[in-house]
């Protein structure tokens, strides 16, 4: 479940926040594993700073010399457990909650190799405890390495029926202390406190304070505080072990795993805010990357009006439709011999046009729309481009997400835009039946008034026109000399003055509200689509990528637990 992202993987130094939503997380995800497991071994796991006594609390607990002390401060890197009276399945059980760890004899643990814990099963009999039981010593939590092997301590406490917490009258108010208490008070593991290396004379005053900021630190009651004084040479262990023993055996005896379930659950609803905030923040920044785009496709739909739809001089595709009309208005019985017969006249034109198109392609696409497309989806990239960098300068947490995007924008403008120019020619070919559909269209209505159909026959615009109609269709000549020919705006001006006018008025802005939709549906299905995936693309390493709907699940399942 870690993600630390860039600066997990520079080693910086994270901030106190930070690193605590990464342990409490990390927690919750071992306690989850080792509740779902079927291991049934009780498991008590002692716990202090450097230098409380940690290893001499678990030999008086044991009645043996099982863990090695030491007076050197973190001498105790890696969890290591001491097991009575385990059956196979319950090493099986724990050998797969630790993994990936893997298991050596604490002898041959390397010091600063933390991909091990140490575990030695071979001890015969029970314990001092009078039952089967695997205690475990732990790593230190307050020195300055500890953060290095902070892991295999959240392991061995994720694991514990039982919690024992050594303090010393030096060490009981660290604030690491009371930290990881304060992180761990959900979970409800049943505690005590063993009050080590503390002089009788000070015992009440240390106890009376130790209680004080139990109870402002959590909200739980105080557990017992075994006080126990410092060892004297002559002596093997110091007065006050058997109550230590005993407070462990009764809380033993309380173990119970829906308790268990029921804290993790606790655990998990009390730090669930904290953990998601991260989260949230890059889920908000992906909301504002999509607002970005949808304003950009906005900004798209705007240029492609003014640039071509409503353009005096480049819109065309009515043109288009007033070609197909003029072939549609050949008499009747000679069009296809007047089209062939023209086919062939103006063969040699064709190819002097197609010549010149050839030395001349940027004159052939001035003001053509596959041009104005092309143009404004590089007009969107760059503009983004630009407003992302602006936004991950003034940013703070998510500052390395926005950087990475714009990193992943620009390394994808030139196959976005290449990809999009290849579905706008796409659509362009699609969208040919809207203008013969526009055409058929206003032929019909024509037939509908005999007169004015007539009267376009009889004219010889029409036969001038048609000609040149048939010269684009053959790729004689270009849009643009078949728009401005005389013969065309003779015809428009037929057309609009007769009284068809008004119709062929809304046929004309139908076509064009057709190819607005067209054009926006491009821009949304080819660009803006393009655009919305970027963030799944981004190095993993710069953030969380967790869908929303997945955290929006695992909150309903979270609301209805007991």
């Amino acid at each position: 479940m870690r993600k630390d992202g860039h600066l997990a993987k520079t080693g910086a130094a994270r901030p106190a926040d930070h690193r605590r939503n990464l342990y409490s997380l990390q927690l919750a995800n071992l306690r989850l594993r080792w509740l779902t497991s079927d291991a049934t071994l009780p498991q008590i796991t002692v716990i202090g700073p450097t230098q409380a006594g940690k290893s001499s609390v678990i030999n008086w607990l044991v009645g043996e010399n099982a863990a090695v002390a030491s007076p050197l401060a973190g001498f105790t890197r890696h969890p290591q457990g001491f097991a009575y009276g385990a059956e196979r399945e319950a090493v099986t059980a724990l050998y797969r909650y630790f993994e990936p760890l893997q298991a050596r004899r604490i002898a041959d643990l390397p010091a600063e190799d933390f991909r091990f814990f140490g575990f030695e099963a071979e001890h015969a009999g029970l314990p001092r405890l009078g039952c089967p039981v695997t205690v475990w010593d732990t790593p230190d939590f307050d020195s300055i390495d500890s953060e290095r092997y902070r892991g295999g301590l959240l392991r061995a406490i994720a694991l514990s029926d039982l919690l024992v917490c050594v303090l010393s009258k030096d060490k009981y108010a660290d604030q690491s202390v009371w930290e990881l208490l304060a992180m761990i008070e959900p979970l409800g593991i049943p505690s005590f406190i063993c009050l080590n290396k503390t002089p009788a004379a000070a015992v009440e005053t240390v106890v009376r304070s130790l209680t004080g900021k139990w109870r402002h630190v959590r909200g739980d009651a105080t557990p017992p505080i075994i006080a126990l004084p410092y060892l004297t040479a002559d002596a093997l262990e110091p007065p006050g072990v058997d109550a230590l023993v005993e407070a462990a055996r009764t809380l033993l005896r309380q173990t119970d795993r829906s308790r268990q379930t029921l804290g993790l659950i606790r655990f998990l609803r009390a730090n669930w805010e904290s953990w998601l905030a991260p989260v949230r923040l890059e889920q908000n920044a992906e909301q504002e990357w999509r607002a970005l785009v949808g304003r950009a496709m906005v900004t798209a739909n705007r240029i492609y009006r003014r640039d071509y739809l409503d353009h005096p001089h480049h819109y065309e595709t009515f043109q288009r439709a007033l070609a197909e009309l003029l072939t549609l208005l050949e008499i009747p019985g000679v069009a296809r011999l007047l089209t062939q017969m023209r086919r062939i006249m103006t063969w040699p034109v064709r190819q002097l046009g197609q010549l010149g198109r050839r030395w001349r392609p940027d004159a052939a696409s001035l003001g053509n729309e596959q041009s104005v497309l092309q143009q404004i989806a590089l007009h969107v990239m760059l503009t983004l481009r630009q407003e992302v960098a602006e936004i991950a300068e003034n940013a703070t947490e998510t500052r390395p997400w926005w950087l990475a995007l714009g990193r992943e924008l620009g390394q994808k403008q030139a196959g976005a835009v290449g990809r999009f120019s290849h579905a706008a020619s796409a659509y362009a070919r699609e969208f040919e039946p809207e203008v013969e559909k526009t055409a058929h269209a206003l032929y019909d209505r024509l037939r509908e008034h005999p007169a004015v159909l007539n009267s376009l026959r009889a004219t010889r615009v029409t036969t001038d026109a048609a000609a040149l109609a048939v010269g684009l269709h053959t790729g004689g000549i270009g849009l643009q000399d078949f728009v401005i020919a005389p013969a065309i705006l003779s015809l428009t001006s037929l057309l609009t003055e007769s009284a068809l006018g008004h119709y062929v008025q809304r046929a004309a802005e139908d076509l064009k509200r057709r190819q607005a939709t067209a054009v926006s549906d491009l821009f949304n299905d080819h660009l803006a689509a393009t655009l919305l995936r970027l963030p799944e693309d981004m190095a993993h390493d710069t953030g969380f990528f967790i869908p929303v709907d997945t955290i929006e699940a695992a909150e309903r399942e979270l609301a209805v637990a007991p």
